[in-house]
């Protein structure tokens, strides 16, 4: 087969797939973050709740910078600061409704595609198409 027409069949797949992405920002109202940001977010997403300090650490930034993200955060309504209860110099960040939805974008695009292809294949094609995803990714696990 042509390589020319494997590459353009395969940017309908990729161009559906961001399209995809596309309406899951729209969805959530948000127009742009960065990656690192993004990373930060699905951080505090697995860690649910945690302090500046652990947050420093887990990010590997110093407290000057991770206040500068976190407000970032706070003013884009990503994430909560609530006081610790013991310690009233102790806050603790959480992710917003908002900020859970962002961090949850990789997921929410894969399933919006994902239901793209099963509007579009039947079962067989489905499955066959599950076949070449996994034997295109298999050395990506």
């Amino acid at each position: 087969m042509d390589r020319e027409v494997v590459r353009k069949s395969f940017n309908r797949l990729l161009k559906m797939y961001f399209n995809s992405s596309k309406e899951v920002y729209e969805e959530i109202n948000f127009k742009e973050i960065t990656g690192t940001q993004f990373k930060y977010l699905k951080l505090i997403r697995e860690k649910q709740k945690a302090t500046f300090t652990e947050l420093a650490e887990l990010f590997n930034i110093s407290k000057p910078t991770l206040t500068e993200t976190i407000n970032k955060f706070l003013k884009a309504k990503l994430v909560k600061k609530t006081r610790c209860n013991n310690d009233q110099r102790v806050y603790y960040i959480s992710l917003t409704k908002k900020g859970e939805k962002l961090a949850m974008t990789n997921e929410l695009e894969s399933m919006k595609a994902v239901s793209k292809i099963f509007e579009r294949l039947t079962e067989e094609e489905i499955e066959i198409a599950v076949k070449l995803f996994d034997k295109i990714g298999e050395d990506s696990i």
